[in-house]
């Protein structure tokens, strides 16, 4: 299945996600899940905002269990995490 992890971050924790944005990169690379896409969002005026992760995953508790261990929900980088379900209906990727 497909899971979708959307989190919004806190503006005031701009200090801890620099410090931190190499601990969250090496985690989202430790294969502890299978991400197919991953990446950082900007709001209208081109400010970051959040981040994005699409993965692979045997089950909405694994992608749970995976966010819980990203540094930047540890730390409160994110003021907001969401994580859902997704069944893509159309696509034009090979």
């Amino acid at each position: 299945m497909l899971a979708i992890r959307f989190a919004l971050s806190d503006p005031a924790k701009a200090d801890e996600r620099n410090a931190l944005v190499d601990e969250h990169k090496a985690h989202l690379r430790s294969g502890h899940v299978s991400i197919v896409q991953s990446g950082p969002i900007n709001d209208a005026s081109g400010v970051y905002c959040g981040g994005v992760v699409v993965a692979s995953v045997g089950s909405m508790d694994e992608m749970r269990q995976f966010s819980e261990r990203d540094p930047f929900v540890m730390h409160g980088v994110y003021s907001s995490v969401s994580i859902y379900e997704w069944r893509p209906t159309i696509s034009n990727r090979d």
